[in-house]
């Protein structure tokens, strides 16, 4: 018989040292097509049965429930902040240096959050820029409503 104990210790679970020393959970919840109907309670119970990773990204367009999840565990003492070790990413429209800061305030605005532990870039892929108050998250054609939706790429993205 398999048990089924919804126990679960944190404390034992395996992590991964990262270059910086920060410690990051092996195993954690995937967000990615996460119905934001049902995401803050998701992520309320995974972080409940003991998950400590949470895996998301502005493009999956959840990100406020995430936030929501995480302010009822949190509330709620089931850990402090600083147990959690949450990822987000940049997406593709957002690459140009001038776009990175306003997309990763944008993310820790809508996670409710003061920082992430780990931001990297989505795919690199760097689409024609979308304004957020035009569309967000501004998932990958440039016009959705154009007669032939296609990807806009821009012309070329310099880091320093």
């Amino acid at each position: 018989m398999v048990s089924t104990s919804s126990t679960f210790d944190p404390a034992k679970m395996t992590t991964l040292e990262l270059h910086g020393g920060a410690k990051m959970p092996q195993v954690g919840l995937g967000l990615w097509k996460l119905p934001k109907e049902v995401c803050a309670d998701q992520v309320y119970n995974a972080i409940k049965t003991g998950y400590r990773m949470l895996d998301g990204a502005c493009d999956y367009g959840n990100e406020k429930e995430v936030g929501q999840g995480i302010k009822k565990a949190l509330d709620e003492g089931l850990c402090k902040r600083e147990d959690l070790f949450v990822v987000s990413k940049l997406w593709n429209t957002f690459h140009r240096p001038e776009h990175v800061e306003p997309a990763i305030k944008r993310s820790l605005s809508d996670l409710g959050l003061e920082y992430l532990d780990l931001y990297i870039i989505h795919f690199p892929i760097h689409l024609k820029y979308v304004d957020p108050e035009v569309r967000y998250p501004p998932e990958w054609v440039y016009d959705p409503k154009a007669e032939k939706p296609v990807l806009e790429f821009e012309e070329s993205v310099t880091y320093q």
